[in-house]
């Protein structure tokens, strides 16, 4: 979206050609930053202004692992079929959700000279969708969960897969 954000706009309504509320402006240029603004989505400003409202805070759904797409570099290091896509883990929060339903991280390897991220778990999709990179695997969590409550993740684990159910928790705060 192009939409000129002046001071005094900040908290205003971004509006889409035909009118519609499409978020909230949230900030404006700066002096290094002329002409870039940013707005919250609409969709997320329904999802969590309930609790916003009611209890002051939002909380955030947590998996509890950090992970990284899929390259042919890690695809070659890992012995996965050429043109894997999916989340490598590379490591599982401890006492985390992930953790406690068994999803396994990574161990750094050298290979010719280099370290890379051997033997985690590949986060392949997420309750039957197919998940390509750790991004969609996120913005599935934020748009569809809350804490509380499961994702199922299918898993590529030493060349099987395998579905593991995780019940997801609130993310710390930073």
């Amino acid at each position: 979206t192009d939409a000129a954000i002046n001071p005094g706009n900040s908290g205003g309504p971004l509006l889409n050609m035909k009118g519609e509320v499409v978020g909230i402006n949230t900030a404006i240029p700066t002096e290094t930053s002329r002409g870039i603004g940013f707005a919250v989505p609409s969709n997320t400003i329904t999802r969590e202004l309930p609790s916003l409202l009611s209890k002051g805070t939002y909380d955030h759904p947590y998996l509890g692992i950090t992970g990284v797409d899929l390259t042919p570099n890690l695809i070659d290091a890992n012995d996965l079929p050429a043109g894997t896509h999916g989340t490598l883990v590379i490591s599982v929060s401890s006492g985390g959700p992930s953790a406690t339903a068994g999803v396994r991280g990574s161990r750094t390897s050298t290979i010719d000279g280099e370290e890379v991220y051997t033997g985690g778990d590949v986060i392949l999709g997420a309750d039957g969708v197919e998940m390509k990179s750790f991004y969609d695997l996120i913005l599935y969590i934020q748009r569809y969960k809350t804490p509380g409550k499961t994702v199922v993740l299918n898993i590529l684990r030493d060349g099987s897969t395998r579905n593991i159910t995780v019940t997801l928790g609130t993310r710390p705060q930073p």
